[in-house]
């Protein structure tokens, strides 16, 4: 498929639902529940990015995660189209538009590099028709109702015509792959079952499941309870807490920083050097300008762990022309040791509620799978993917082809993803990192 082609397919979905609705939709089998084949799977498990397929080619247990998965999507979704979520005028409109890009993208790459693309002036026709500009209407409508912030001002003519454009292409492509038949194609039938059961599950999922799947204070409370060994807040506070009675001793600061610090300044004695207001998560930067030269701080908590304080010295400088106080000051942080250095920092009750909610989610899809007639195979078969070609690359440095090797761009709205958004990367401490 032309790069430039799937460009405009994928920046045409991603702004009229990037509130996170992208996924495989379409219409539903009327004739009953969904019963997958091996057949099936195997199509589904090719579809997949080239690292995905390499693992499920050559992992049994991944081939049944991936086929549980399924089973638990098909089943919510099975479920929500018995409580009526596919009538909602929205869901509807979201399913048709992802039917028309499943099929506008399957029509492309059937067509080839050469083909000719849709015209400018094919776009301007088939919106001179009254119900395909309404379809465009209630498409801008729909995503307004659910971006207040695009609800809230216009949009530029200019941005409209674009989307116009792309949205026509797309349209105008879907009409011209149903005339070559290519929606009755398995590949494609199947991405269109995916898809309808994608949005009817979040769907369901947002408005009738969530709260069945929250963790409780009690719950949590009595997680940690039972679970002593996950409240690994209360160790590294009387982890902390034991150190802080050696320095109060009268043991040097820095070398137990090298001993006990679990961050990056450990090697220089927990030296942060000179900082100001504003550089510091705020309960450390409070207790670190509360000190006076020499002093030690008790024991203080913030979302990375605990600290303990030493307040080496404090100067005025000027800046843009005004008196800023400084502080320079050295910390001992008491953390997880195996906690993700480039994830959000967590505390025991995060990690407990997550686990809790972890749980308990599965527990409410398993119910949901039990009492569904979905049928999805554990048991196919997945061709590995073909090594990636190495380009601008001398044969003897190009690396040999492996999992993580063999990539390729996503493609939205024709493969399910299981992409989570990015961790922050925690900006306060900066200097703790």
């Amino acid at each position: 498929m032309n790069s430039t082609k799937k460009a405009l397919i994928a920046a045409a979905v991603a702004i009229i639902f990037a509130g996170g609705l992208i996924f495989w939709q379409v219409k539903a089998r009327k004739a009953g529940p969904v019963e997958l084949t091996a057949a099936d799977m195997t199509l589904l498990a090719e579809d997949q990015p080239a690292n995905l397929r390499h693992r499920l080619a050559t992992d049994e247990n991944a081939r049944k995660d991936f086929a549980l998965d399924l089973r638990r999507l098909l089943a919510v979704a099975e479920e929500a189209q018995a409580h009526g979520v596919d009538k909602a005028p929205d869901i509807k409109r979201q399913l048709e538009f992802q039917k028309a890009t499943v099929l506008a993208q399957f029509f492309y790459e059937k067509q080839g590099e050469g083909t000719p693309d849709i015209s400018d002036k094919e776009v301007e026709d088939y919106f001179t028709v009254p119900d395909n500009k309404k379809k465009f209407d209630d498409l801008i409508a729909d995503a307004k109702a659910k971006d207040p912030t695009m609800a809230a001002q216009e949009i530029p003519k200019e941005q409209l015509d674009m989307l116009r454009q792309r949205l026509g292409r797309i349209y105008i492509a879907e009409k011209k792959g149903i005339e070559k038949g290519y929606d009755k194609e398995p590949k494609v039938r199947l991405q269109m079952m995916l898809q309808h059961a994608r949005v009817l599950a979040q769907k369901y999922a947002t408005e009738k499941l969530a709260d069945k799947m929250k963790a409780t204070d009690a719950e949590v409370d009595a997680y940690l309870a039972s679970h002593p060994e996950a409240d690994t807040d209360k160790v590294n506070r009387s982890k902390a807490e034991e150190v802080l009675k050696r320095i109060r001793a009268g043991e040097d600061f820095a070398k137990l920083a090298q001993e006990f610090g679990t961050d990056g300044t450990k090697d220089k004695g927990g030296d942060l050097g000179w900082f100001g207001a504003g550089q510091m998560h705020p309960d450390f930067e409070k207790a670190a300008f509360a000190l006076k030269p020499g002093e030690v701080s008790d024991v203080v908590q913030t979302s990375f762990g605990f600290h303990l304080i030493k307040l080496e010295g404090r100067k005025t400088e000027t800046v843009e022309g005004k008196p800023k106080e400084m502080v320079h000051a050295r910390h001992i942080l008491f953390r997880d040791v195996n906690s993700n250095p480039l994830g959000p920092p967590q505390s025991s009750r995060d990690k407990a509620k997550n686990a809790l909610e972890k749980e308990k989610a599965e527990k409410v899809l398993d119910e949901i799978v039990a009492r569904s007639h979905v049928k999805v195979p554990d048991t196919y078969t997945v061709k590995p993917p073909d090594p990636q070609p190495m380009q601008n690359l001398p044969p003897n440095l190009a690396p040999s082809a492996g999992p993580e090797d063999q990539t390729e761009p996503p493609q939205p709205a024709a493969k399910p993803s299981a992409a989570k958004p990015a961790a922050k990367t925690p900006a306060k401490p900066r200097k703790n990192n």
